[in-house]
């Protein structure tokens, strides 16, 4: 299941800085660091894996793009 993150600029510049400082840790998925540091767009596809993690790491360095990312994983579970 693919999920489409829309996020502002703002958040995703912070969890881009965050997941350059994750990169060095085991916490997130090397794959998830890669799509937010690869991604110049403010919209991301993502599996479920990668959105929960986007999800943690947003609740812990990002608090205004939590709903966002909160919602697109509903809409994609939905149903």
């Amino acid at each position: 299941m693919q999920i489409q993150i829309e996020l502002t600029e703002e958040s995703r510049e912070l969890l881009s800085a965050t997941s350059r400082r994750a990169r060095r840790c085991t916490r997130f998925s090397p794959a998830l660091s890669k799509m937010i540091s690869r991604s110049h767009c403010l919209s991301s596809e993502c599996d479920l894996q990668q959105a929960t993690e986007l999800l943690e790491m947003a609740r812990d360095h990002c608090p205004q793009g939590v709903e966002d990312i909160e919602h697109a994983i509903f809409a994609a579970t939905a149903g």
